[in-house]
């Protein structure tokens, strides 16, 4: 899990699309992290932070 206390994300299914960015980059991080993982789970307050979790189910 990973959790911050910035600005937060206002609009978390903006911020899932490829190529979204608010500072200037390719925006791939938090869509490309939920296609890597088998859970993803992202909560967001604006002004309160923001929470990700993410499970990798290890295979055989």
């Amino acid at each position: 899990m990973f959790a911050d206390e910035g600005p937060g994300i206002p609009d978390i299914e903006r911020a899932l699309e490829d190529g979204y960015s608010t500072a200037k980059s390719m925006g791939l991080g938090l869509g490309g992290a939920r296609r890597l993982v088998n859970e993803f789970e992202i909560t967001s307050t604006v002004n309160g932070g923001t929470r990700v979790s993410i499970t990798q189910w290890k295979r055989r």
